[in-house]
């Protein structure tokens, strides 16, 4: 059998409306493949297969999770497959997929106006707010070969291109990792804050009071959350500035021993959503979400990522991220309000973060 450039592969895939997702991992040179079989529905989520990959929602009421048991595992940029042996979906009918709203900017400067003057009244400390951006395609793209910009763009960040065969299609190019276990070494991070990046490479980068507090709600909620999980002394390090494209974020990177018995899954679900994506106090801010929001963000702020057979696991938060409906494409983006926010600029920084895809649409 020849070997076949993945960036072929994937647009084979599309066009025999095959299962697929394709990704390259932070700091990694191979990209992965899982094709072939179904993206299940998981009604009960106690128990979650292994070796396969996980597409979980923000919340419960937008979308099931979804996991995919491929068929199919390759590595690398040139590989081995055989289409012949792989569960196409070209005779069924597509799942219908609505568009999500699009917020105007007026909208949307009125909604982050309303929510900062409750921050002011002390109703909660910090909330996100998102908005969906739409970009008319105006020719078929090449798929497989903008999944290979992203990897070249974004070293740093989780890249992937993902369809179910039957009209579900996202992808990325995320910087946050969620949870990461092997051998019962586990990571986290907690990501919060953002600025332009400097031209300039080892130009100092100066935090406002803002970001800053957008990054203790974000640790200290993390924190708690695997003290409440029985890991008692998780090891944080000192704050940092972390870039991520054309953008920079304050990080602070998390390690623990992961206790005997405990899911990866369970515990991803229990950190799920953080301050970062949601708010806090957490319920208070769904709930102010779920009724601000004109559209559901489904897939957009899940998470998603890899389950193994030997119980390592590796999971993102699916930020920096567009939906393919029809020929448009949506692009997500959120920034964190606090108190001291200024609306003009939460809405520029959604048009920056929106341009971790969409750049690589537009001349």
């Amino acid at each position: 059998m020849k070997q076949i450039k993945l960036v072929d592969v994937i647009n084979q895939l599309l066009i025999n409306n095959i299962a697929f997702v394709a990704f390259r991992q932070p700091q990694s040179d191979d990209p992965q493949l899982y094709a072939g079989g179904e993206f299940d529905c998981l009604d009960s989520l106690e128990i979650i297969p292994e070796n396969g990959f996980v597409f979980h929602p923000f919340h419960a009421d937008d979308e099931k999770t979804r996991f995919l048991k491929p068929q199919q595992i390759s590595t690398g940029w040139e590989l081995q497959i055989d289409f012949s042996t792989l569960s196409s979906h070209q005779n069924k009918v597509f799942q219908a997929v609505d568009s999500p709203y699009v917020t105007s900017k007026t909208e949307y400067l009125s909604q982050v106006k309303s929510l900062i003057s409750k921050l002011k009244n002390a109703e909660l400390n910090k909330i996100v707010l998102s908005r969906v951006i739409a970009h008319e395609l105006d020719a078929v793209v090449d798929w497989g070969r903008k999944f290979e910009q992203l990897c070249q763009k974004y070293p740093s960040a989780f890249v992937y291109v993902l369809s179910d065969g039957q009209g579900l299609f996202w992808a990325g190019a995320t910087p946050e990792t969620l949870l990461s276990v092997s051998n019962q070494k586990a990571y986290t991070m907690a990501l919060a804050g953002t600025q332009a990046a400097k031209l300039t490479p080892g130009e100092t980068y100066s935090w406002q009071t803002k970001e800053r507090e957008e990054q203790r709600y974000v640790t200290d909620y993390i924190v708690g959350v695997l003290r409440d999980s029985g890991i008692e002394k998780p090891s944080v390090s000192e704050t940092r500035t972390h870039l991520a494209g054309k953008l920079a974020h304050l990080v602070n990177h998390i390690d623990f021993e992961m206790p005997e018995r405990t899911s990866a899954f369970e515990l991803a679900r229990k950190i799920h959503p953080t301050p970062a994506i949601c708010g806090f106090p957490k319920e208070k801010s769904l709930d102010l979400i779920l009724k601000t929001e004109l559209h559901r963000r489904s897939y957009y702020s899940g998470f998603l990522g890899l389950v193994r057979e030997n119980a390592s696991t590796d999971f993102y938060v699916n930020l920096r991220c567009v939906q393919l409906v029809g020929n448009q494409l949506y692009s997500y983006a959120g920034g964190g309000l606090t108190a001291d926010s200024n609306p003009e600029k939460e809405w520029v920084e959604t048009v920056l973060k929106s341009q971790t895809m969409l750049s690589l649409f537009t001349k």
